[in-house]
C-alpha cells in the first residue's frame, strides 16, 4: 500500500476488533463505548498469544543464563567432615570466560537467520518457528550435564541452542505476513514480540529464586519443560495461512485475506543484491544492530552489574533486573496499538510513525543510559534502568514490523538479514563488557554504558536517513491490493 493512497474516513474495523467497539463512522464514540471481545474468538488472536508465549520461552532460555551464571560461579560456604569451613566455587570461570559463555549462543544464532527466512518463505514460517523453539528447549535441558562435563561442552550446547533458535525471528515474520491484517499489523506484532520482554522479566524475576531454592540446574529444567509443552500446542494448532486452517470461520478468513499485502506465493526470484543495497533494508540493519547492542548489553550484564555496583544478593538481583521489563511490556502494547491508530486515521503516514517512534526511542535511551552511568544512588540507578528499558519499546515494536511495511513478500528474508547483523552485536556486546569489567568497579561499568549509548545515537541517525514505510518497487506483490474494508466488525 502506498502512503499516497486514500485512507478510509472512519475508525477501522481492524482496531475495533482488537478490543475497542465503536460506531462504524463516528470516532467520538471510541472512548465512551464498551469493549468488544470479538477478537478473543478469532484464530489470529490465538496465534498472537501462542507467538507471544513462544518468544517468552525463547528469551527466558536466553536471559536465564545471565542469572544462572552468577549462581554457578558464586563462592559458597562448605563444611568439611572435620568441621572446617571453606569457600567452594563450583565453576571457576574468569570474567573473560563468562563473557564468552554469554556470547556463545550467538555463535550459532548468527548463521541461521537468513536461511531460516528462505526456508520459512518456501515451506512455512509456522513450521520453522516451532522448530526454532522446540529443539533448543531439548538442548537447554542438557545444559547442566554439559556444564559439569567442562567449559567447552557447555559452549557447544549453547552454540547448538543458538543455531536452531536463529530461525525464530525470520520465520515469525512469514506467519505475521499471512495472519496480521494491515491496520492490526503493529498491534499484533507488538503483542507477539513483547513475549521476549515477558520472558526476560519472568526469567530475571524467578531464576534467582529458583536457583536459591532448588539449585541452578532447575532453571534449565523448568524453562526447557515449558518450551516442550508450548511446541506441542503450536504444532497442533497453528497453520501456515487462514486458507489452510480448518478451524477458522469464513468471515475471519475473508477478512484477513482481503487486508494483507503478501502475495501468499513463494517468490523464487529473490533479489539478493537489491536486498543488501536497498535503503530501507540498510536502515533496518543499522536499527537492529544498534538496538541489539544496547538490548543485549543490558540483558546479559544487568544481574552482574547490580551485584557488582549495588551489592545485591542473588534473589534481590533477579527482582531488580526484572522490574524494567514489566513496564516495557505495558509500553509495547501501547506503542503497538497507538501506532496503528495514527496510521489508520491518517494522522501520520506509516513511514512517519516508524521514524518518530524509533527516533524518540533511541534518543531517550541514549540520554538515560549516560545519566545512569554517572549516578551513585541505587534508587536513581534503578529508576534510570527501568525507564531506559521501558522506552526501548518504541524502538523494538517499530523495527520488528518494518519489513512487513516495505517488503511483505520478502519480510522473512529481510528480517533474517537484519537479525544477522543484530546477532553480531549480541555476540560482541557481552564479550566487550566481559573484557572491560575486570574488577566490577563503577568506572568500568560506566564505559560499558557509554558504548551502549553511542550505538543508540548511531541507530537513530541511520534509521532517520534510510527508513521507509511503503512497499518498495522491487517488492511489489504478485497480486493487486484488495479492497481494505469488506467485512464489518459484527461479522467477526
Amino acid at each position: 500500500m502506498n502512503e499516497s493512497e486514500e485512507f478510509p474516513n472512519k475508525f477501522p474495523e481492524s482496531i475495533q476488533n482488537f478490543g475497542i467497539g465503536c460506531s462504524a463512522n463516528d470516532i467520538s464514540h471510541v472512548v465512551q463505548s464498551k469493549l468488544s471481545w470479538n477478537i478473543l474468538n478469532t484464530r489470529r488472536f490465538m496465534i498472537t498469544m501462542l507467538g507471544m508465549f513462544g518468544f517468552l520461552i525463547v528469551y527466558a532460555l536466553r536471559s536465564s543464563l545471565s542469572v544462572a551464571i552468577v549462581a554457578m560461579t558464586a563462592k559458597t560456604n562448605h563444611t568439611l567432615e572435620n568441621g572446617t569451613m571453606i569457600l567452594v566455587q563450583e565453576f571457576t570461570w574468569t570474567s573473560e570466560q563468562q563473557g564468552i559463555i554469554l556470547s556463545s549462543f550467538f555463535y550459532g544464532y548468527v548463521w541461521t537467520q537468513i536461511i531460516g527466512g528462505v526456508l520459512a518463505a518456501k515451506f512455512g514460517g509456522n513450521i520453522f518457528f516451532g522448530i526454532g523453539i522446540g529443539v533448543p528447549c531439548a538442548f537447554i535441558m542438557l545444559s547442566p550435564l554439559a556444564a559439569k562435563q567442562g567449559f567447552y561442552y557447555f559452549i557447544t550446547v549453547r552454540i547448538l541452542i543458538g543455531l536452531f533458535e536463529g530461525v525464530t525471528y525470520s520465520s515469525i515474520q512469514e506467519v505475521l505476513a499471512n495472519w496480521a491484517p494491515r491496520y492490526e499489523r503493529t498491534a499484533i506484532s507488538s503483542f507477539v514480540y513483547v513475549g521476549g520482554q515477558m520472558g526476560t522479566f519472568v526469567s530475571f524475576l524467578f531464576s534467582g529464586l529458583i536457583a536459591d531454592r532448588f539449585g541452578w540446574e532447575s532453571i534449565f529444567y523448568i524453562f526447557g519443560s515449558l518450551g516442550i509443552i508450548w511446541y506441542i500446542l503450536w504444532a497442533y494448532l497453528v497453520k501456515r495461512r487462514p486458507s489452510t486452517d480448518p478451524r477458522i470461520t469464513t468471515a475471519e478468513k475473508n477478512y484477513i485475506e482481503s487486508h494483507i499485502d503478501a502475495s501468499n506465493t513463494y517468490r523464487k526470484d529473490i533479489p539478493w543484491i537489491t536486498l543488501f543495497t536497498s535503503k530501507p533494508v540498510i536502515g533496518l540493519i543499522f536499527a537492529e544492530l544498534c538496538e541489539a547492542w544496547s538490548n543485549f548489553t543490558f540483558m546479559s550484564t544487568i544481574p552482574r552489574f547490580l551485584n557488582d555496583v549495588l551489592k545485591s544478593d542473588l534473589g534481590t538481583t533477579g527482582i531488580l533486573a526484572a522490574a524494567p521489563y514489566l513496564i516495557h511490556i505495558v509500553f509495547s502494547a501501547g506503542v503497538g496499538i497507538g501506532s496503528d491508530y495514527l496510521r489508520s486515521r491518517n494522522i501520520l503516514t506509516t513511514q512517519q510513525v516508524r521514524k518518530v517512534m524509533m527516533g524518540l526511542g533511541f534518543t531517550i535511551c541514549a540520554i538515560l543510559t549516560v545519566i545512569m552511568a554517572n549516578l551513585n544512588d541505587p534508587a536513581a540507578i534503578i529508576a534510570c534502568l527501568i525507564l531506559t528499558i521501558s522506552f526501548s519499546a518504541l524502538i523494538k515494536v517499530s523495527f520488528k514490523c518494518n519489513a512487513l511495511d516495505f517488503a511483505p513478500d520478502y519480510c522473512s528474508i529481510v528480517m533474517g538479514i537484519s537479525n544477522t547483523f543484530g546477532s553480531i552485536s549480541g555476540t560482541i556486546a557481552p564479550m566487550v563488557a566481559g573484557y572491560i569489567v575486570k574488577t566490577g568497579s563503577h568506572d568500568e561499568w560506566k564505559l560499558v554504558f557509554y558504548i551502549s549509548a553511542s550505538f543508540c545515537i548511531l541507530g537513530m541517525i541511520a534509521f532517520t536517513a534510510f527508513g521507509k514505510g511503503t512497499i518498495q518497487s522491487w517488492a511489489k506483490p504478485l497480486k493487486p491490493n484488495q479492497p481494505q474494508w469488506e467485512v464489518t466488525s459484527e461479522e467477526l
